[in-house]
Formats: structure tokens, sequence, C-alpha cells
């Protein structure tokens, strides 16, 4: 019985050290490595938490791939609240246009529209789904700029509208393309006027 004690108090001091140092090294990587447990998170199914991390690793990092890939994760979680926040902070980095032109060079032939503009309709129409309609169209035609480029945010609000039934931003998205009709760049006339002649059928 003597021995039989021993083993078992061996076990449990070995099994207790075993915790012990997975919780000590569960603790570090909470605190001191988001960027690991953003993707471990993420492998495990967790996306809100691996949102978070991704958060938190580019608040201490600057580097614009974290609110990327919260962005990302956030749009596949269909998290509307983080996606209009990730991706409000993704689109205001300075390294915006750059990180969007290395996307597109990756695209596959054919694809119509840039990442930048998957990035502003994702982020569009999460203010619409959060009830913000009237924000969600300002800010996709603030983001249009001076040109109207294949699937914008203006386009992917109003397909969500329209899907909807919701009349009202049909209409305040047909009013803002009748004010910019005129000055619209001749390289996206024939996208522009399709898509005029869709809210008219």
């Amino acid at each position: 019985m003597g021995v039989d004690k021993v083993i078992l108090r061996s076990f449990l001091s070995t099994l207790a050290a075993i915790v012990v140092l997975f919780a000590f090294m569960l603790v570090a990587l909470v605190g001191f490595y988001p960027a690991t447990m953003m993707e471990l998170t993420y492998d495990l199914g967790m996306d809100s938490t691996s949102v978070r991390f991704a958060e938190r690793a580019y608040k201490e990092s600057d580097d614009i791939y974290y609110i990327a890939y919260a962005t990302e994760v956030a749009i596949g979680d269909k998290n509307y609240g983080k996606i209009n926040s990730c991706g409000e902070k993704f689109i205001a980095d300075e390294a915006f246009e750059a990180y969007c032109a290395e996307k597109n060079e990756s695209m596959p032939e054919g694809v119509t529209g840039g990442y930048e503009q998957y990035v502003y309709g994702q982020v569009c129409t999460a203010k619409y789904a959060r009830g913000e309609k009237t924000q969600a169209v300002d800010r996709a035609f603030e983001l249009l700029g001076t040109g109207f480029p294949a699937n914008n945010a203006a386009v992917a609000v109003l397909l969500q509208a329209m899907q909807a039934g919701d009349t009202e931003t049909v209409g305040l998205i047909k009013g803002k393309m009748e004010e910019r009709q005129e000055s619209v760049p001749s390289s996206d006339t024939e996208y522009f006027n399709a898509i005029l002649a869709l809210m008219q059928e």
C-alpha cells in the first residue's frame, strides 16, 4: 500500500505541475502574444474572441495586417458591429491603399471590383444591417469619391435595400445618383446607367 501511495502522490504532483505550467503558458499567450491567440482562437472556431485579439495585436503593433484580419473574420462571422468598427479602422489606416493594391494583384481574372470596394461594401452594408440606413448611404457615396466603380458600396447598399423592400433607402440612393449623373467619368457611365435603370424598373 505504501508503494501505491508514493506512486499516486508522484502522479498527482506531476499532473498538478502540468496544469500549472499550462495555465502559465495560457496567461502568457493571452497577455503577451495576442497575434498567436488570434490565430489559435480562430482555429478553435472562436471568431469573436479572435477578432478581439486581432484588434489588440493591431493596437500594439500598428500593423495593418491585424486590423484586416479582424475585419475579414468579423465579415465571416456576420458580426455587423465589428465589421463596422474594425472596417472603419482598416479604411483609415495609411497603408490601406497599398494593402488593397497587393490584394488586387492576387485576385482571379474576371473578378470585377477591387478589394477596396469589397471592404467599403461590407462596412456600409453592416451599417445598414445595424439600422443605420442613412449613415450607410452617406458613407457609401463618400467612399465613392468622384467615380462609380463596379461593385461599389452604394450598389451593395442598394441591393440590400431592394432585397428588404426598403423603398425609402432605394429612393435616397436614386436621388444621390441623379445628383451626380452629369459628373460621372466616361469610364464608369455604362455601369452607372445600368444601376440607375435598375431602380426605374
